[in-house]
């Protein structure tokens, strides 16, 4: 079975080449086809037919998902995802707000909102490389589209669960500082659980992915905790000297760890 996507002509952006990636993905047994340019008004009103950040319509029923006509509707991908009940699975994404927030207003708005200067040191070559390949020929890259879309939503089943891990996790207090201990050597999403937080965590303590040993990370710098402090300790085999982790050689009991971690804090 063959069905139609429309999109924008001109240059391309990850705002559609997403939406389409968890459109061709979600669908497994539709083989689309992927065109670059202004609908008509019967496609429009085709429900069969899908018109992706182009046509001035949002119209789920009809599978019209453009969002340039209200300033209030999100990017096209999000969209999408909502309408393929995905959006509660990708939002946790560190990625996602920022990526729906600059293809809404803007590179320069967006870096207000950041804080800095500009945007442009922080755009990645690659995807501008494979935008433009998409705008050449959309089907010349269609299997890495969605093989796109289907990393997306596996990461995305990922991170739900190593959420889920981090919150059944042991915290501790050591000198009024947040202590995390992971029996892991996969730290993903322990940031993004960090980040979900009204308190935020400030150290995190898990297996050594690279050796046999612990290591212990800084979260968002917080203030007062220096690892450097301990890197002259026998325990230790790193210390970063910007202080933010440090390893040690063997996997010494936790109580051993935890004064390691108090010697790293700063006395107030």
């Amino acid at each position: 079975m063959i069905n139609h996507i429309i999109t924008h002509p001109g240059g391309a952006h990850f705002d559609e080449l997403l939406a389409i990636s968890l459109i061709t993905a979600s669908y497994k047994d539709i083989e689309f086809k992927i065109h670059r340019r202004k609908p008509t008004r019967e496609e429009l009103n085709n429900p069969e037919i899908w018109v992706v950040d182009v046509g001035n319509r949002f119209q789920p029923e009809l599978k019209n998902f453009d969002h340039h006509q209200d300033l209030n509707l999100c990017a096209s991908f999000v969209l999408i995802a909502d309408f393929l009940e995905l959006t509660e699975k990708l939002k946790a994404a560190s990625w996602w707000n920022f990526k729906d927030r600059i293809d809404r207003v803007g590179p320069t708005a967006m870096a207000e909102e950041l804080g800095i200067d500009k945007l442009s040191p922080l755009y990645s070559p690659f995807e501008s490389w494979f935008l433009n390949l998409f705008s050449e020929d959309p089907q010349s890259v269609y299997e890495f589209i969605r093989k796109f879309g289907r990393d997306i939503i596996h990461q995305a089943e990922l991170l739900e669960s190593q959420i889920q891990f981090w919150k059944s996790c042991k915290t501790i207090n050591i000198k009024n500082k947040i202590i995390i201990v992971g029996l892991t050597d996969d730290s993903g999403g322990l940031q993004e659980y960090c980040d979900s937080l009204t308190s935020p965590l400030d150290v995190s303590i898990t297996y050594d992915r690279r050796g046999g040993g612990w290591r212990l990370y800084r979260f968002n710098d917080s203030k007062g905790v220096d690892f450097c402090r301990i890197k002259e300790y026998e325990s230790i085999s790193f210390a970063h000297y910007g202080g933010f982790i440090a390893k040690t050689k063997k996997r010494i009991p936790l109580n051993e760890v935890y004064k390691l971690i108090d010697f790293a804090i700063e006395e107030k």
